[in-house]
């Protein structure tokens, strides 16, 4: 029996690391922009936790310094210690603070990377960096509003839900386009969609 092969992409897909580098370009700003905002709205309770979080990572901090320049069976017992034995109000302002960033990250990257695709026919900031688009897998036409809106909902849940489980889908996710011929990732196969790169193509179809 004949091997049965895929129809071959009118347009060619991105390379592996031309996606990762406009990846970063969009993800960059994005987070920062996120973290900003999160500053700027936390309340009260919120400010505290943020502040013990970060007076808990100060101290790992000047404890990790003492135990390399100058070491010694106390300093190293002292380290490990605060490591694996912190202070529960510790770990619970830790996890409110940084669960809490990672909430209002989402929701900033989710809006800047669906707006960006869906207004600029399936280019964000890092697409246009590295002159790739994202496109219909079937058609090779301009995205979807709700393709659009599914890929920036599972990549902006990779990378800022504190989540064990979103963590590892998100580097499994990342490595996907290695191994398939057309270098589509799991959203974007969710999605219907693949990045092109169209530096030597046409605009995509309406």
């Amino acid at each position: 029996m004949a091997e049965v092969k895929p129809p071959p992409l009118t347009l060619p897909p991105a390379g592996f690391w031309w996606r990762s580098l406009a990846f970063l370009a969009d993800f960059i700003p994005l987070f920062v922009l996120g973290l900003f905002i999160a500053g700027h709205l936390a309340g009260d309770e919120l400010q505290t936790a943020r502040a013990k979080s970060d007076q808990y990572q100060e101290r790992l901090l000047k404890l990790y310094e003492q135990a390399l320049t100058k070491p010694s069976p106390r300093a190293q017992s002292t380290l490990m210690d605060s490591i694996l034995h912190p202070a529960e109000e510790d770990i619970q302002a830790y996890v409110d603070w940084h669960v809490y960033q990672g909430e209002v990250c989402f929701f900033v990257m989710l809006l800047g990377l669906f707006l960006q695709e869906w207004l600029w026919r399936g280019q964000t900031l890092g697409k246009r960096i590295f002159n790739l688009r994202t496109v219909a897998h079937a058609t090779q036409a301009t995205p979807t509003f709700m393709a659009c809106l599914l890929r920036s909902f599972w990549k902006a849940s990779f990378v800022t839900l504190y989540n064990p489980i979103t963590i590892v889908i998100g580097i499994i996710n990342f490595h996907v386009p290695l191994f398939r011929y057309d270098r589509r990732s799991w959203h974007d196969m969710l999605s219907r969609t693949y990045v092109t790169d169209s530096k030597n193509s046409l605009p995509p179809k309406e």
